[in-house]
C-alpha cells in the first residue's frame, strides 16, 4: 500500500517575498544554462540558487556549490526568508494553463509519500535513469537535507474521490495564488482538519502511484534514505528521511496533459549521415513519404508539422524526420515489422510505444546508437516544441530530428503495471510542476504523523 502522509510544508514568507513570480522556477532538468542566469538575477532569493548552484574555481569537498546552496538554505530559514507550517497539512495545488486554445486546470496534492523500492509494486517507474543526474541530485540532498521539488505522480482513481474529499477541506483563501513567469497561475491550499487528511491518507492507501516526472530525484531519495539508515539505525519507520515530497495527480483527470519529447540528433558520431544514404536504410521498416517543402518560415511551417502528426496519431507508428533546409519525411512502420521483429525482443507494452519503435529500430538497428551514446548530451537532445527543433537544425546544433507524437496515459499505465522501462524522455507532462511552492525539510530525529 502506498502510505501518503501530511507534512509541515516549508514556503515563502509573503512578508518578505510577496512576488512568489519572481522566486519560483521549473525543475532543475529542464532550466538551461542562459535561462539558469536569468533566474538568478530576477531575485536573490530565486530557487535556481538552491537547485542550480554554481561550481567556482577553488571548490573542494568542503566548501562547493552544494554546500554553499545548502548554507542559504539554512541563512533563508533563520531571515525568515522561508517559513514553516505548525501542522502537518495536505496542500491542494491548482494549475491552470491553455493547451490547444482550451484554458485547463489541473488539480493535484501536495504530500510525503514513504519511501518503497521500485522493485515492490507500490511506486511505479516507467522511464530509464542515468547515474550522472542521480550522483547530481545526491550530492545536493546530502548537503541541504530537504526537498526542494516534488516528484510529480499520478494515481487511479476513476470516480475523483481522493480529490472530492480533499475540496471538503479547503480553506476558503488560498495560501498562495500567483501567474508563474511561464504564464500558469498556480494556487496552493493547505488543508488541516483532521477527518480529511485522514480520508485523504486511506483513500491513497490502496492505489499505486506511478512516476510521472522525476525518476531520477526518486532514486537519489532510496540512496540518501540507505546512507541514513546506517547513520541512524535506531531510527523510527517514520523518520522523515523515510519519505519524500510529491505532487500527486488523478490518472483520470481530464486536465491532465502529455507533450512529446521531440528528439534531436548530432555531434561528432553524426556529422557526416547524408540523408541520401538514411533513407534507404530506413525503408526496411518503414513507408518514407517526403513531405511538401513548404517556403513560409515561424509558426506556418511548425502548424504544417504539427497537422501532419496529429493526422497520423492513432493509426500506428508514425514519425517525422527533419532534416535540414526545411525537408522532412513521414515515416510509417510498415504492416508485420512489430509483430515479426519487435514482439521478438520485447515485451507487447514496449511494442506498441512509437519511442521504443524509434529508438530500437531507428536509433539502435539503422544508426548503430548505443545506450551511452543517446544518453550523451551532444548526440541527443530533447525538446517539446517543434519550433525549436527547427531553431537547432538550422542553427547547425542538430543534424536531424525526430517529431513523435505524445505517449497515451494509457500506455505510461500499461508499461509501468508490467514492471517495464521506457526510453529516457518518453513523456513530458505538461506543464511541469513548479520548484519553489512548497519544500519539504529533511530531520532525522523528527517524525512524520499518520492520520489516525
Amino acid at each position: 500500500m502506498a502510505l501518503v502522509a501530511p507534512f509541515k510544508g516549508l514556503h515563502y514568507n509573503l512578508a518578505q517575498v510577496p512576488h512568489l513570480e519572481e522566486v519560483v522556477t521549473p525543475p532543475y532538468d529542464v532550466i538551461r544554462p542562459e535561462e539558469r542566469e536569468a533566474f538568478a538575477a530576477r531575485d536573490p532569493h530565486n530557487m535556481v540558487h538552491l537547485i542550480l548552484p554554481q561550481a567556482r574555481p577553488g571548490d573542494d569537498l568542503l566548501h562547493n556549490r552544494y554546500t554553499r546552496a545548502a548554507a542559504q538554505f539554512r541563512k533563508w530559514q533563520r531571515e525568515q526568508v522561508l517559513v514553516r507550517d505548525p501542522e502537518p497539512a495536505f496542500y491542494y495545488w491548482e494549475t491552470e494553463f491553455e493547451h490547444l486554445g482550451q484554458r485547463r486546470t489541473r488539480a493535484g496534492v501536495a504530500a510525503v509519500v514513504r519511501l518503497e523500492p521500485l522493485s515492490g509494486g507500490v511506486i511505479r517507474p516507467h522511464e530509464q535513469t542515468f547515474s550522472a543526474p542521480k550522483a547530481d541530485r545526491l550530492e545536493l540532498l546530502k548537503s541541504s537535507q530537504a526537498n526542494f521539488s516534488p516528484i510529480f505522480s499520478i494515481f487511479p482513481d476513476p470516480s475523483g474521490t481522493v480529490m472530492d474529499k480533499l475540496r471538503e477541506g479547503l480553506p476558503e483563501d488560498p495560501l498562495m495564488a500567483f501567474e508563474d513567469t511561464g504564464g500558469y497561475f498556480q494556487r496552493l491550499y493547505r488543508v488541516t482538519a483532521a477527518p480529511v487528511l485522514k480520508a485523504v491518507h486511506q483513500a491513497l492507501a490502496d492505489l499505486p502511484l506511478f512516476i510521472a516526472d522525476g525518476h531520477h530525484r526518486y532514486e537519489t531519495s532510496l540512496a540518501y534514505q540507505k546512507l541514513l539508515k546506517k547513520s541512524y539505525p535506531q531510527a523510527s519507520p517514520r523518520a522523515t528521511f523515510n519519505y519524500v515530497l510529491m505532487y500527486l495527480s488523478n490518472i483520470y483527470d481530464p486536465d491532465l496533459v502529455i507533450l512529446m519529447a521531440h528528439r534531436l540528433l548530432g555531434g561528432r558520431r553524426l556529422k557526416n549521415l547524408e540523408e541520401s544514404r538514411l533513407l534507404p536504410r530506413l525503408n526496411d521498416y518503414f513507408e518514407v513519404a517526403p513531405l511538401p517543402s513548404l517556403s513560409p518560415a515561424g509558426n506556418l511551417y511548425d502548424a504544417f508539422l504539427q497537422q501532419s502528426l496529429d493526422e497520423v496519431a492513432g493509426q500506428g507508428t508514425s514519425f517525422i524526420l527533419l532534416g535540414s533546409g526545411r525537408k522532412a519525411w513521414r515515416l510509417h512502420l510498415r504492416p508485420g515489422v512489430r509483430q515479426n521483429l519487435l514482439a521478438r525482443h520485447m515485451h507487447p507494452a514496449l511494442a506498441q510505444l512509437d519511442v521504443v519503435v524509434l529508438n530500437y529500430l531507428i536509433f539502435e538497428k539503422v544508426l548503430g546508437l548505443d545506450a551511452k551514446a543517446q544518453d550523451d548530451q551532444e548526440t541527443c537532445k530533447y525538446t517539446s516544441k517543434i519550433g525549436e527543433a527547427l531553431t537547432a537544425l538550422s542553427r547547425g546544433e542538430a543534424s536531424l530530428a525526430f517529431l513523435l507524437n505524445p505517449t497515451r496515459i494509457q500506455q505510461v499505465q500499461e508499461v509501468a503495471s508490467a514492471g517495464l522501462i521506457m526510453p529516457r524522455k518518453s513523456t513530458y507532462f505538461y506543464p511541469k510542476v513548479m520548484t519553489g511552492l512548497i519544500l519539504n525539510p529533511i530531520n532525522p530525529q523528527e517524525e512524520i504523523i499518520i492520520p489516525a
